[in-house]
Order: C-alpha cells, then structure tokens, then sequence
C-alpha cells in the first residue's frame, strides 16, 4: 500500500470508528524480507489479494479494496477476490479511488437499514 492510500484508509477508519461500525483492516500487505516469514505466512493460509477492509453494515459484509485518488488500480489477484467474494449471498464489494468514494459506500449501505 502506497503512502497516499494508507492516508486515505485512515481517513476510511476515522469514519467507520465515528459511526460504530464494526470492521477490520486485512493485511495482507505486510512486508517482510524475510523468506521464512513469507514461507510461514503462505503456509499457515495468507494469500494475495484479499480487499483491505471487511466491514459489517446492516448484517451485510462490505469489503472495501482502498487505492489512491488518480491511478490506482486492483491487481489481477485483487479483482479475482472481488469476483469470488461478490458472488456471496449479503456480501458487496468496491474498489474506492480514496476517502470521499469509500464514506459514500458506506453511507448507501447504512441507508439500506433492511
């Protein structure tokens, strides 16, 4: 995650931790130079991709993928998650280009108070 989304996700957290909205952040992107960590990681079942946020709205799981403002764009691995993920029952996904894209995904979702 570059420095300008990592910004941006704080912003995302700010907001869901203003609403009392249940949610995590997934880290997958957890460097490390180290090939036996990467090698514990993959073993015990970390796999590339997985959107940045899972977030709880109305019992449904909102997973939100964070990229900058300009230019960002989800990997093949990360759309190949979007896709899986989509096709689950209460479960909505979204790439959000910064704060403002992802406070009004969360502000359509808490609207649908079903």
């Amino acid at each position: 995650m570059n420095n300008e989304e990592y910004e941006e996700q704080k912003c995302v957290v700010k907001y869901l931790e203003l609403k009392n909205i249940k949610f995590t952040a997934i880290p997958n992107s957890t460097y490390t130079t180290s090939w036996a960590q990467k090698a514990k990681n993959k073993a015990s079942g970390l796999r590339a991709g997985l959107p940045d946020l899972l977030v709880i709205i109305n019992k449904r799981l909102v997973f939100i993928e964070m990229k900058r403002n300009k230019g960002g764009k989800a990997s093949p691995e990360q759309m190949d998650w979007l896709i899986k993920l989509s096709e689950c029952e209460n479960v909505f996904t979204y790439v959000c280009e910064g704060f403002e894209k992802a406070k009004k995904v969360i502000d359509f979702h808490l609207k649908l108070n079903i």
